[in-house]
């Protein structure tokens, strides 16, 4: 007896997963959101994407913006997803009439939204402990 591997169609082909809409996701995007491990690359993904909160971003352009590897990039887009923080689907369009690959978009939720404001602050109070008017001895301005 063969065991079939959940996620593949019978014939051995990955079944493709339906995606809604970033319209319909941003509607349907879970309210509470999960907890993501912010490293470097996460908070500078974070703060690229809310330099436009409610645009839309590909991974490739945002690789290029912070200068990580694009395999850095997805999956942290990927964690981001999972946790309810952006949601993605594929740009409209015919790849011949845009002349390239259709591009996977992502969309920071609002509570994703929120949600990255608030970790970047309390990791930038962790890097930064000592309020500006407070400096250890010996250091000039």
């Amino acid at each position: 007896m063969t065991k079939r591997r959940q996620g593949r169609s019978p014939g051995g082909r990955a079944e493709s997963h339906h995606h809604p809409t970033v319209e319909s996701s941003l509607q349907t995007a879970p309210v509470q959101t999960g907890r993501i491990r912010i490293t470097l690359p996460t908070a500078a993904v974070l703060r690229q994407m809310l330099e436009d909160p409610t645009g839309e971003h590909y991974g490739f352009a945002l690789a290029e913006a912070i200068s990580f590897p694009s395999g850095t990039i997805y999956p942290i887009l990927a964690r981001l997803e999972t946790a309810g923080w952006v949601v993605s689907d594929w740009e409209q369009g015919n790849p011949s009439d845009l002349e390239r690959p259709r591009r996977r978009m992502y969309r920071l939720t609002g509570a994703g939204a929120h949600a990255a404001r608030e970790a970047l602050s309390k990791a930038q109070s962790l890097l930064n402990p000592f309020p500006s008017t407070i400096r250890p001895q010996g250091a000039t301005t």
